[in-house]
This record gives C-alpha cells, sequence and structure tokens, in this order.
C-alpha cells in the first residue's frame, strides 16, 4: 500500500511550479523532523515550543517574507503563478500546526492584498515589508466584518457589519469604533488589517500597526482551538495612521475575503491530511473479534471511506478554487463580485468537509480520538476554530446569504 499522503490524497500538481516544489519538500522535512516525528513531547511543552518552531519556519527558512516582493526583501513570490505553490506549503505547514498555518495564511493574505501583481500598493508595501523582513517574528491579525451588536445601526458589507470607520486626519486618517474579533492574533499583533468604512458608508481596508496610539486590547480570550493564536477584542479610539495604509477600493474588502478563504482553506486541509496519516496508522493494528482486522468490516470500512471521501474532495476543491482565481479570465472571466461569491462558496465547503472528516474518524477511534495524546482533538479543534471564525455566526448563514444574492438576485437577505 502507498503509505506517502500525497500519492493517496491527490492534488493537480502540474500547477504547482518546480521551484515551489521545491520549496514544499523543505517544509516538508521541517514539519516531519520538527513536530510530527515527536508530537508527543511537542504538545506537552507547546507554550516554549510554538515560538521556536515558528522561528525556525519563518526566520530560518525564511517563510515569513515569502510573498514580498525581492525589491523590499521578500521572496518575490508575489506572482500569480506562485499561488498554488503557497497553498501547497500553508497545507504542508498545518500538517504539522494549524497555529502556525493560520499567521501564515493572514500574512499571505495581507501581502496577496497589497503585493502581488494583481493588486500592487506600492507605497504600503514598502512600509509594511521591514516589520516581515527583519530578524523578528511578526504576528498580523484581520479583522473582517462581523455580526454587529444588539441595539447599534452600523454599515454592512455583504449584509455583516462594519463597526470600524475612519475619518480624514491631518497626513492620513483616524480611526474609530470595534470591539471586533479578529480571525485570529488580536492579543499578539503586529499589524491588524481592519475592515472599515468610509463617512459615505463605503467598504475599505485600513493597516494599523499594533503600537499606534488609541488601540484598545481586550484580555486574551479562550478559544476552542488554536490556543497559540491568543486572540482578543480589539477597538480603535481615534487611531491614526498614514493615507496610504488604508485601502479605499471597495473592490479591496471582497478580495481580502477571497485570499482569506483562499489560505484558511489550505490549513485545514493541511490539518485533515495529518488527521488521514493517524487515523489510518491507528486502523492498522486495530482487530476484532477472532481477529479479524477492524477494517475489513463493512461498517467500519465505510466509515474510513468517508473520511478519505471528504479529505479528497476537500483538497481538489482547494486547488481548483485556486486555480479559478490565478486564472480567472478562462472561466467567463468572473467579475468580482462572483468571484467573492464562489471563494466563500467552495471555502465554507472545505471547512465543512475537513471538520465532518475528522468527526467522523474520531467517532470510530473512540477514546484514542479524543486523548490529546493522538493529537486528533487538537486537529478538530483547530479546524472548528477557522470554521467558526471564517463562515460566521448560524452555522454558515452569511454565506448562504452570499450565494443567494449572486445566483438568484436576492436583494434582501
Amino acid at each position: 500500500m502507498k503509505k506517502d499522503v500525497d500519492e493517496l490524497i491527490l492534488y493537480p500538481r502540474e500547477w504547482v511550479d518546480e521551484t515551489s516544489s521545491r520549496v514544499h519538500e523543505v517544509v516538508h522535512r521541517w514539519a516531519q523532523k520538527e513536530i510530527i516525528e515527536d508530537r508527543l513531547a511537542y504538545t506537552h511543552h507547546y507554550e516554549t515550543q510554538f515560538d521556536e518552531k515558528r522561528k525556525s519556519l519563518s526566520l530560518t527558512i525564511g517563510l515569513q517574507k515569502l510573498t514580498l516582493p525581492e525589491e523590499y526583501g521578500g521572496g518575490g513570490w508575489n506572482t500569480m503563478q506562485h499561488v498554488p505553490g503557497v497553498v501547497t506549503i500553508v497545507s504542508e505547514i498545518a500538517r504539522a500546526d494549524a497555529a502556525i498555518g493560520v499567521i501564515s495564511a493572514m500574512t499571505y493574505s495581507i501581502f496577496g492584498l497589497i503585493a502581488s501583481e494583481r493588486n500592487r500598493k506600492d507605497a504600503l508595501t514598502k512600509a509594511l515589508a521591514p516589520m516581515f523582513c527583519g530578524n523578528n517574528l511578526a504576528t498580523p491579525s484581520v479583522m473582517l466584518p462581523g455580526a454587529g451588536m444588539t441595539g447599534e445601526d452600523t454599515p454592512l458589507f455583504m449584509g455583516r457589519a462594519l463597526p470600524v470607520s475612519i475619518e480624514p486626519a491631518a497626513g492620513g486618517y483616524r480611526l474609530m469604533g470595534g470591539a471586533m474579533r479578529p480571525l485570529a492574533c488580536g492579543h499578539m499583533a503586529d499589524l491588524y488589517c481592519v475592515a472599515c468604512t468610509d463617512k459615505d458608508g463605503e467598504s475599505c481596508v485600513a493597516f494599523v500597526p499594533a503600537e499606534a496610539e488609541g488601540i484598545i486590547k481586550g484580555p486574551a480570550v479562550k478559544t476552542t482551538g488554536l490556543n497559540a493564536c491568543r486572540n482578543a477584542t480589539i477597538s480603535f479610539d481615534g487611531v491614526r495612521i498614514p493615507e496610504e495604509y488604508v485601502l479605499r477600493d471597495p473592490n479591496m474588502l471582497a478580495t481580502l475575503h477571497i485570499w482569506i478563504n483562499l489560505y484558511l482553506g489550505a490549513v485545514s486541509v493541511g490539518s485533515s491530511l495529518n488527521f488521514f496519516e493517524i487515523l489510518r496508522d491507528w486502523a492498522e493494528s486495530r482487530t476484532i473479534k477472532g481477529g479479524t482486522p477492524m477494517k475489513e468490516n463493512p461498517l467500519c470500512a465505510s466509515v474510513l471511506a468517508d473520511v478519505a471521501e471528504e479529505i479528497a474532495l476537500s483538497r481538489l476543491l482547494l486547488y481548483n478554487m485556486a486555480h479559478v482565481f490565478v486564472h480567472s479570465e478562462r472561466f467567463g472571466a468572473v467579475e468580482d463580485k462572483g468571484m467573492f461569491t464562489f471563494a466563500q462558496m467552495i471555502g465554507s465547503r472545505i471547512q465543512k468537509s475537513a471538520l465532518l472528516a475528522i468527526n467522523r474518524g474520531m467517532e470510530l477511534m473512540g477514546s484514542a480520538g479524543y486523548a490529546k495524546e493522538w493529537h486528533v482533538e487538537k486537529h478538530w479543534r483547530d479546524v472548528k476554530t477557522i470554521q467558526s471564525a471564517l463562515c460566521g455566526v448560524g452555522a454558515g448563514v452569511p454565506v448562504k446569504m452570499d450565494i443567494a444574492r449572486f445566483f438568484f438576485d436576492c436583494k434582501e437577505v
């Protein structure tokens, strides 16, 4: 039987260029040696080892600056042809640790928005590059529109509340409002990428260095998963930022959603790939009455098949989302609203499939699935936290409304 997960859970390798494949091999060795082969020790010393492992990946290997242009000290992977390669690398990182994967996904999403060849914002990229190209870890935090607050009337983006607003100030803008919960890392961030609105109610995206005066940071919150990505509620009280730190194009927020869905999808696929490896090893040695291998029992085999099916299909969906994004002109020149809808729809489906696969496998594993020693429960907690943060309240209702608006022209949903 083939043992390598990439030989079983297929993906379109021809979409991943040769340079990306070589870097993928380096990250694969890092994941195996640094974390997967001694995961129990890593789990027992998680608080101290998390930053150590992240430094070896981000600074020693250099992945923190991967998607920044070379002229600003980056790795030069800011062309669209590198997107499938970045997806592959984020998945490999998440095989080892979803929390490191989430930080990487937010970093790559931010620079996809401002530094990719499709959306070059040179003044902003030049200003932020030193933070990510230096010798220290840099942690971003992305704040997407949320559910809003009871009794408050806030501007909306696709039915989602925008509680932060900007107004012109000397030399730039001033941010007000908040009580926003970022996707992750709100308590430990060096840079906030904030969905906000201007005085006309138009959506925009602002970049706020964490040392700026007027940021109100709540206490670290307990989360189901991604515990290393310490989060908090964030507000802004007259925070001033330069003019180039704000993207006023209303399409920028939709584009940020596309990047985030893509790369967080890669995180959850990576976590589910490692879960597949754990489940396969577990099932290989389990027997039932009479010495029959448990995996040969039709009911157990059916559950194992469900797991493989969900993971395999979610991985194919992930790469297809990347392919549509990179080559939108080949798919009927998908316009911005359409690309946003497909990213939301496919991203939501990937999260659902990854979680369903882990749920089914945990049921079969019984106590081994829930025991921390097997690491399965951490994969479940991490993916569940990503799904909850990304897909919105009410079991993904905001995404369903996006789909209804696009396909059926539903205006009041």
